[in-house]
């Protein structure tokens, strides 16, 4: 069984979910496909704010950035909520379709943690080639992301990401069951194990 991770470096949830997923699939004797998308994009398309974190009340923001520090600290992984924030991930998603499949999941960790960790702007180019350099890729692949056809895979993702049923980072797909939330990563083990929650809907049912 496998489970696509639908995720986009600007929500530190999904930060969260990758670094987690990869262990919950493997012990459920599964495999993770990373597949990026551009939240910024989804959010304009179905009307949810750019910054969804802006439109909550004082009380609400202060207990979803609770949460946060809740669950990095359960999973035992840094998180400094970054300085850059709203995040243009644009270059760094290109970049992850540009990657290697095989090489993929290694750049999405590292990329994750520049954002999340080390409170670096993967906006930067210069951030980038690092991170390139840092799982041993080279950093001229920094040049496909202007090719047109990375670029219209990173629109293509997206639409598939819309048309899924995806309302935000992560999701995780498991045949046609979506999961949204870091916090879902129970549901995605037993979907993986081929026992889904009885109140699991195939993707598209609400549609």
């Amino acid at each position: 069984m496998r489970v696509d991770c639908w995720f986009d470096y600007s929500s530190p949830f999904a930060y969260l979910g990758t670094t987690q997923v990869e262990r919950v699939a493997a012990e459920a004797g599964g495999e993770v496909r990373f597949r990026p998308f551009l939240l910024g994009a989804l959010f304009k398309t179905i009307g949810t704010p750019l910054v969804p974190i802006d439109a909550f009340n004082e009380a609400k923001r202060r207990h979803q950035l609770l949460d946060l520090a809740r669950w990095a600290e359960l999973y035992g992984v840094p998180l400094v909520f970054t300085s850059a924030f709203p995040i243009r991930t644009v270059d760094a998603l290109r970049l992850t379709l540009a990657a290697p499949e095989a090489e993929r999941p290694a750049l999405v960790h590292r990329l994750m943690k520049a954002t999340w960790a080390d409170d670096e702007d993967v906006a930067d180019r210069a951030v980038l080639a690092r991170c390139l350099a840092d799982v041993g890729l080279p950093p001229a692949l920094l040049e496909r992301t202007a090719d047109p056809a990375i670029k219209q895979a990173l629109k293509d993702q997206t639409a598939e990401a819309q048309a899924i049923g995806c309302p935000g980072a992560p999701c995780f797909v498991v045949g046609d069951h979506l999961y949204w939330g870091q916090d879902r990563l129970e549901f995605v083990r037993r979907a993986l194990e081929g026992r889904p929650l009885a109140a699991s809907s195939p993707m598209g049912a609400a549609r």
